[in-house]
């Protein structure tokens, strides 16, 4: 059966970019949703469908030409996630003139300085976006931009599908002259200083004023032959710069640890729900509510280990507050869901942190709803033919106390996506 590659109309521009560009045989098609099926297995999330069809393709060297710049690349696949998909245009401009414009202040490309698939990935994500790219506030960003639909587009005889668009890079702004700190007694950096506002109004410096009396002439008389003593005035304290967010991996912002399920009980208050208590390495087992009835009896739940995304927001589930998520493979018919768990349990403990190999990072104490974390790394996990968990094409691996990797797996769920 010939690959199929269903596009909703008028979205996913990126896509049909890769799609076009590798010359993929995946028929292209107008669907509901976005989906690629092939050799009976449908993927559903926009990087793992760019990801396979630049594979199959002569282009595979676009995904990185080792471990260290594929992983770059999954870090940047990630943003485009988290920050340019599915959000609105105040987000995208916001992210064209910081994040984009800063990073290609003294970068060509995104990675290493060549062509990747993240350049045509972002590329197809502005592509409609362009007249928001201003040259005085995004220049790197809109020199970029040219140069790859000049590199990518018009060398792969793809204007017409996506129109050139005029830029002129002209009126580039002259960055402005820098400010010098004057110091106590340097002259030379209070004239810079002047000089710069001079040069900035666009007119000379104006005389200088007219040297305020000595403390003793300017307070007057003075008692017993002694000057008046001035008032100390305290320095005005300067707020402290807010904290930078690091540019860490999104996934390694996730927590996922190894969990036992001590105990399991219906929810007194929802039929559909289980209340556990989990060890995830902690002093007290984490109380967890799981929409699991339907799937396991109570006695395949209890003493089992599992997977818990455990730097969740607690939640409130019918009366019963929730720490945490165990995650799940979900099959594509819906048929079934199954929980994820160590392959080999004799080698973990309850408390074992998940991590991606060559994207690890400390992860945030309590993940930020407004930030999106867990819904950009979301639509990248899932179980292959084998049955192991995968972020990407990355296995989710244990750290265990000996230094084993151990990989995670589920009973029967292929190719299931994982929440």
């Amino acid at each position: 059966m010939a690959a199929v590659l269903r596009i909703p109309e008028k979205t996913a521009t990126e896509v049909v970019l890769v799609h076009k560009l590798t010359k993929s045989d995946a028929k292209l098609e107008t669907g509901s949703e976005l989906v690629l099926e092939a050799a009976g297995e449908k993927v559903d999330a926009p990087n793992s469908i760019i990801k396979s069809l630049v594979s199959k393709s002569d282009k595979a060297s676009l995904l990185g030409a080792d471990k260290a710049e594929q992983a770059l690349v999954e870090e940047w696949l990630s943003y485009t996630n988290q920050s340019l998909r599915g959000v609105g245009k105040k987000e995208i401009v916001s992210n064209i003139e910081k994040k984009l414009n800063d990073h290609l202040k003294t970068n060509t490309y995104f990675v290493n300085n060549h062509l990747t698939i993240v350049d045509i990935v972002i590329f197809g994500l502005l592509y409609s976006h362009s007249k928001n790219i201003k040259v005085t506030s995004a220049p790197n960003t809109l020199r970029w931009f040219d140069l790859v639909q000049n590199t990518v587009v018009k060398a792969n005889n793809l204007t017409e599908d996506f129109p050139l668009v005029e830029i002129n890079l002209d009126d580039v702004p002259e960055p402005a002259a820098p400010v010098v700190a004057a110091k106590k007694g340097d002259k030379k950096g209070a004239e810079a200083k002047k000089g710069a506002e001079a040069k900035k109004d666009n007119k000379k410096p104006e005389a200088a004023p007219v040297a305020a009396a000595a403390p003793s002439e300017a307070k007057g008389p003075v008692e017993g032959g002694k000057p008046k003593k001035e008032k100390k005035v305290k320095a005005k304290k300067e707020p402290a710069p807010a904290a930078v967010e690091t540019d860490q991996p999104v996934v390694s912002r996730i927590d996922i640890r190894v969990g036992y399920i001590k105990s399991c009980k219906k929810h007194e208050g929802a039929d559909s729900l289980y209340v556990e208590e989990i060890d995830i390495g902690e002093e007290e087992p984490r109380t967890i509510v799981s929409g699991l009835v339907r799937w396991y009896p109570v006695e395949e739940m209890e003493n089992r280990w599992v997977l818990v995304l455990a730097n969740l927001k607690p939640a409130s589930m019918r009366g019963v507050k929730s720490f945490g998520m165990v995650l799940c493979a979900s099959a594509a018919d819906g048929s079934a869901v199954e929980l994820l768990g160590p392959v080999d349990p004799t080698k973990v403990k309850a408390g074992d942190r998940v991590y991606i190999e060559g994207m690890e990072g400390e992860p945030e104490k309590t993940l930020n709803p407004k930030k999106k974390y867990w819904e950009t790394v979301q639509p990248e996990l899932k179980t292959n033919d084998d049955l192991i968990a995968l972020y990407g094409d990355k296995p989710l691996l244990i750290r265990t106390a000996s230094g084993e990797a151990v990989q995670c797996k589920v009973a029967t769920v292929k190719n299931g996506g994982i929440k």
